[in-house]
């Protein structure tokens, strides 16, 4: 843990010097970066400095993974690997301050020996602005971050009260505002950026202190994680993941669930697993969203591909064993949770209007609409329905990006979705994964669970209450003292009465109001 904490500090000032330059006499100087200049506050316990850090780092990785994803590819697979950035660079809020004409533009014609050939230009000269410079300025259309009313230990968002019932994340805004030094591009920043995450002991910290997944890309890497722990045909020894957590069942649920590799199987059957087979599948699972390597020997009409990549990965890379109790209780409790987020994304991809992102081919497409998209005609005979959505590929969309980004997601593979894949494949397969026998086999299988392990209480409940329910009955319908034992259950003093008080008027009237020698 300490190599890992040392190595984020030390290449944490990489980073930032990378995108915001050494500084300068406008900006703030490197050397105030690690001196606390900025007055941050620091926790006075070891514990609550350490909760504070892996709360830093779970706001910090997905948008450090954005970056290092679309800074890796080139222009032609709508990357920002040449995009500049800088303090020269235009974003998206600066204005356009060029609009000068008539300017000769002189290009070689490439012959060493020819002069260039010089053209006036009559068009106004409006300088292009970089969305990686307006990604750093959190003025992206489309990826703009969420409002923050308070920072701090306890931030306060006011975007989450609302996004957060649909499985969205909390967008950190970058805060990249004074520049300095040389014009760089995205390539530089990739670099950085690898080298930031080339740590091997960086995903480790976050197993540490388990934080239960409350946004869709939190659970979508849960849930693979655990799959693919869990998925393995081989056993190693008694003190792998699988066995751990398959022990954890059988504890959890005191014996009574019977064989815990049934739990198993419906998790990894629903989920996917990287040591799956194709011929192991008969039916969706979520994996066929990620990657294009299951599948393709049993059905194939399904339309593997790596669609989507959470950008929240590394929040659940590792297992600690330990903790195997509270992976069991989420593994339970969250896949209604977990299939109602992936359904919000499903209906808001579905809310995307091309014609508001600029998409030429769908502005005189009518059923290119809200609710449409990604949806197609119904089939006729020998031909397949036509598609609603115009766009020659998923990655050339304009409102898909920023839709999976806002659910903390980005392109799995955009060279191999521009290739083939458009959007109502990603919608068909979506709505075949959520229409999956897998996931309806997975529900009834914790239903079962959770019955088992509620069953003893349920029944001693059920017990008492018929128990009581008699009781009332008896009292309503017959007297209680009708053996007449009412009278053996006092002492035998209690029967040692004088003559003399007999004959007593007060003594008379008790004789008279004894119940039980009444008709």
């Amino acid at each position: 843990m300490r190599t890992a904490v040392t190595d984020i500090c030390a290449n944490a000032y990489d980073v930032l010097t990378t995108i915001a330059g050494t500084g300068d006499e406008f900006t703030t100087y490197a050397s105030d970066l690690s001196n606390n200049s900025m007055k941050f506050h620091y926790p006075q316990s070891g514990e609550d400095c350490f909760d504070m850090l892996l709360d830093i780092l779970r706001r910090l990785f997905p948008p450090l993974k954005f970056l290092l994803g679309q800074c890796s590819y080139a222009a032609y697979n709508f990357g920002w690997r040449d995009c500049m950035y800088g303090k020269d660079i235009a974003s998206g809020k600066s204005q356009c301050i060029d609009h000068s004409e008539d300017k000769a533009a002189c290009q070689p014609n490439g012959k060493p020996n020819d002069q260039p050939k010089c053209q006036v230009n009559s068009q106004a000269n409006c300088r292009p602005t970089s969305p990686l410079m307006s990604y750093l300025n959190d003025c992206l259309p489309g990826h703009l971050p969420h409002q923050l009313s308070k920072i701090g230990c306890r931030y306060e968002c006011l975007n989450c009260p609302s996004t957060s019932k649909k499985g969205m994340p909390c967008l950190t805004p970058l805060g990249f505002r004074g520049f300095s030094g040389s014009t760089k591009t995205g390539g530089d920043i990739c670099h950085i950026i690898r080298k930031f995450f080339a740590n091997t002991h960086l995903n480790g910290l976050l197993c540490l202190i388990p934080k239960p997944p409350s946004t869709l890309p939190e659970h979508f890497s849960f849930v693979q994680s655990l799959a693919n722990s869990c998925g393995s045909s081989k056993r190693m020894n008694l003190s792998d993941m699988r066995s751990a957590f398959e022990g954890s069942v059988n504890n959890l649920s005191i014996q009574l669930r019977g064989d815990s590799t049934v739990f198993t199987k419906a998790l990894v059957d629903a989920y996917g697993s990287k040591s799956a087979t194709p011929t192991d599948c008969e039916h969706p699972h979520l994996t066929t969203l990620t990657t294009t390597d299951t599948c393709k020997g049993k059905k194939k009409n399904v339309n593997c591909a790596p669609y989507i990549y959470p950008l929240a990965e590394d929040a659940y890379c590792y297992f600690a064993m330990k903790h195997c109790d509270t992976y069991v209780s989420w593994a339970v409790y969250l896949p209604w949770t977990f299939w109602e987020y992936l359904k919000n994304l499903c209906d808001d991809f579905c809310n995307i209007f091309c014609a508001d992102w600029g998409c030429r081919s769908c502005l005189n497409s009518s059923k290119c609409k809200r609710g449409e998209h990604g949806k197609s005609d119904e089939p006729k005979e020998n031909v397949p329905g036509q598609p609603h959505c115009k766009c020659s590929s998923m990655v050339k969309c304009k409102g898909v990006s920023p839709t999976f980004y806002r659910y903390g997601f980005a392109f799995g593979d955009p060279n191999a979705l521009d290739a083939n894949k458009q959007c109502h494949d990603f919608y068909n397969q979506l709505t075949a994964v959520l229409k999956s026998q897998y996931f309806k086999n997975l529900f009834d299988t914790c239903d079962h669970f959770l019955f088992k392990i509620r069953s003893p209480f349920i029944w001693l409940n059920v017990a008492l209450w018929l128990l009581s329910l008699l009781y009332l009955l008896h009292i309503m319908v017959i007297r209680l003292d009708l053996l007449h034992i009412k009278s053996h259950l006092h002492s035998p003093s209690s029967h040692r009465i004088a003559a003399q008080s007999l004959l007593a008027a007060a003594r008379v009237n008790k004789l008279g109001r004894v119940f039980y020698l009444q008709p």
